[in-house]
């Protein structure tokens, strides 16, 4: 007959080979022989644990305790047990105790960890990993778990080094591999992120996650063929996964395979109505198709079921300026919305900035301004285009400039801004919290924004307020709502007298437009209007969707009505879509606009673009959010734009363009004016050519493309502002 020994031998033999029934059978018989036998009791207490029974574990666990209170392994498991039934603070006191028994004991310690992890005590839960990890040399599952607490706490670089070490440890570890893919994606490192998920992959060719990352990861390279078969495979691998669904959703919604992206994100949201990323995903297809009812009531449930998602309240701000009754009182409310959310929050972080005064007083000398600007968008996009020549002439009025480079693309105007700029600091990589670090160590007098609510925005870095003055400019056209934004730079006729009370900002009016404009190169000379030719009086659309509306549409009707020969030209990137195409000939057809009548056109060339402006007659301005580069381009191309002006922000570009530029007889005070303003201009060909003939030079030789002197106008005006502030040493 065997000993005691000699079957607890046995039942660990068959416990340690995953034999739980057998192992089970033989610890009970200990237990029958030698009842209170510690070892035994422990023992089946761990296979009840494993066997997902944590309340018999519980029993079995605390019954060898009361038998030897100085076994830490017991205290150990009695914590996984208690973890396991949500007691996590009991848990994290049971590993506690396991430590203070043994202290190099790095399972307890591991333990611990994810026991504080998931009361979400994340820096404990970081301190515990790391002494596992020095206790146990190779322990690659903790250096793993404390990659993923850096993670989750921002500290991207500390999170990198823990996920290469867990790798180091072991090399076949796959869900390091993956997660470290996801922080480099995270971070803006396409090129990386898509090796580690590749890494990922050789291991587990149908890991699920790591092929959906490394859809986005392609998707961000440009690789949209690569990016579309791994999504897909990733949807093959996780068929009920809503997750991987999303992915497919992005990879076309960002080929503009709009249609299709929405289907998929209903699938997703089929699965998961809970996954709130998917209801903001659709809602910005719908929003690119036109359908505003649609996108606010995705994005206000996106934000019921996660609203620290600051990015889709910003879309909610923005969706705010292209409804049909939109206002400056709305406006506000809508982007102050953001800001008690997302931005009173970090407010009790905020430091005091000591600022000297830029003339030194008596006798002193003068001190440069230091001016930063964070922009995604220094390259060929509207807010760079409306930027970059002022910014290449600030310093010939004694502006250093620190510019921070949200982007990870670049292009011939990336260049231009880099020589321009004193110092360029990539800060894709960084989070808000590391970003405005920096920002506040290299202590810019002024600190500009590019880009408001629209993407790629760092809104959580100007919300920390880590420079002493800052200004929104160039990128967006609204009051971004943030208290920590100082001051907006426009002109009288974007924020006209009397309008300031609805801007959180200080208005600073430059005399003219508060942007130049810098046309793309290679345009080719404007040429007589179509209609000289004997072709059809041809009016031309060129805005996002997002712009039209029915009083829109009614007006476009009228407007063809009267003029039954001319035709309607509409291009824009989402018409490459020919769902979306459908769906806007059936709101024209509903309109009373008739198909045959339309001309509909996708994404181009910049430059086919440019002559596709020339094409055109007349220009048909959307209301109430007016065209901006539109309307320059459109200008450029010597082509008058039919605008009707509210009161915001943004349905006044148009306005101000036209009347720096000099162009009359185009602003309407109503839509029936705008009817018979854009009658009028197409019933008119020799007033046509003489636009076409001179307006470029106008446009050159005027305040829309000197950036020049607007740098000299902003300049003194950012001094004003950091004068309010300075005191002298």
């Amino acid at each position: 007959m065997a000993t005691i020994q000699e079957a607890l031998n046995a039942a660990l033999a068959h416990h340690q080979a995953g034999r739980l029934g057998e192992a089970a059978g033989l610890y009970r018989a200990v237990l029958d022989a030698a009842p209170g036998h510690a070892d035994a009791s422990h023992l089946l207490g761990v296979v009840h644990l494993q066997a997902g029974q944590p309340a018999e574990a519980e029993a079995l666990i605390r019954a060898a305790i009361q038998s030897d209170r100085r076994a830490a392994a017991y205290h150990d498991n009695l914590g996984s047990a208690l973890k396991a039934l949500g007691r996590l603070e009991e848990a994290a006191a049971a590993h506690r105790q396991a430590i203070r028994l043994n202290p190099g004991f790095a399972q307890a310690l591991y333990n611990l960890g994810n026991a504080l992890d998931a009361l979400g005590r994340r820096e404990e839960a970081v301190t515990a990993y790391r002494q596992a990890a020095t206790r146990r040399p190779g322990y690659a599952r903790a250096r793993f778990n404390l990659g993923n607490a850096l993670a989750a706490l921002g500290r991207d670089d500390e999170a990198a080094e823990a996920y290469r070490a867990a790798i180091a440890d072991d090399p076949g570890f796959v869900e390091a591999h993956a997660n470290h893919g996801a922080l480099l994606l995270a971070r803006m490192r396409p090129d990386e992120a898509s090796a580690a998920f590749a890494r990922a992959l050789a291991l587990q060719p149908d890991h699920g996650p790591a092929l959906a990352n490394r859809a986005s990861a392609l998707l961000a390279l440009g690789d949209n063929a690569r990016a579309d078969d791994a999504a897909r495979r990733a949807v093959l691998a996780r068929p009920g996964v809503a997750e991987t669904l999303l992915r497919l959703g992005e990879v076309r919604q960002r080929a503009n395979r709009l249609g299709e992206a929405a289907g998929i994100y209903g699938a997703a949201l089929a699965l998961d109505p809970a996954l709130a990323e998917a209801h903001a995903n659709r809602a910005l297809v719908r929003q690119t198709q036109g359908l505003l009812d649609a996108a606010e009531a995705g994005d206000r449930r996106a934000l019921v079921l996660r609203p620290d998602l600051a990015e889709v309240r910003s879309n909610l701000a923005y969706l705010a300026l292209f409804q049909p009754d939109a206002s400056l009182g709305g406006a506000l409310e809508a982007h102050k919305a953001w800001d008690a959310v997302h931005g009173a929050p970090l407010r009790a972080g905020w430091r005091r900035h000591k600022v000297a005064p830029l003339a030194g007083g008596k006798g002193g000398a003068a001190r440069p301004l230091t001016v930063g600007i964070l922009s995604g968008d220094f390259r060929r996009h509207p807010a760079g285009q409306f930027a970059v020549r002022t910014v290449e002439a600030l310093p010939a009025f004694g502006v250093r400039l620190f510019l921070y480079a949200n982007q990870p693309e670049s292009d011939d105007l990336t260049a231009r801004f880099r020589a321009a700029a004193e110092r360029w600091t990539p800060v894709a990589a960084l989070s808000d919290a590391e970003l405005a670090d920096r920002i506040r160590a290299d202590r810019p007098d002024v600190l500009i924004d590019l880009a408001g609510h629209n993407a790629r925005n760092r809104l959580g870095v100007f919300a920390r307020k880590p420079a002493p003055v800052q200004v929104a400019w160039s990128g967006y056209m609204a009051t971004t709502g943030l208290a920590a934004m100082d001051a907006l730079v426009a002109d009288r006729h974007h924020v006209p007298e009397g309008a300031d009370a609805f801007y959180v900002e200080r208005v600073l009016r430059m005399p003219d437009a508060f942007i130049a404009y810098d046309p793309p190169p290679g345009v080719p000379e404007p040429g007589p209007p179509p209609c000289l030719s004997g072709a059809p009086v041809t009016f031309g659309f060129f805005n996002i969707l997002t712009k039209l509306n029915g009083t829109v549409l009614d007006a476009w009707a009228a407007i063809l009505a009267r003029l039954p020969e001319a035709r309607l030209l509409m291009k824009t990137k989402a018409l490459s879509c020919p769902a979306t195409a459908a769906l806007w000939r059936g709101r024209l057809a509903a309109a009373g606009i008739a198909p045959d009548r339309v001309t509909m056109l996708g994404a181009t060339s910049s430059l086919d673009h440019m002559r596709h402006a020339a094409s055109i007659d007349v220009a048909l301005d959307p209301f109430p959010y007016s065209g901006s580069t539109t309307t320059l381009e459109t200008l450029w191309m010597g082509v008058p734009v039919i605008t009707l002006p509210g009161d915001t922000f943004s349905s006044r570009h148009s306005l101000a363009f036209l009347t720096v530029a000099g162009v009359e007889g185009c602003v309407a005070r109503d839509a029936a004016e705008y009817v018979e303003l854009a009658v009028g201009w197409a019933r008119d060909p020799a007033r046509l050519a003489a636009l076409r003939r001179d307006l470029r030079a106008r446009m050159a030789a005027g305040p829309l493309c000197d950036g020049r002197t607007l740098a000299g106008h902003l300049a003194a005006a950012l001094a004003r502002e950091v004068g309010r502030l300075a005191r002298p040493a």
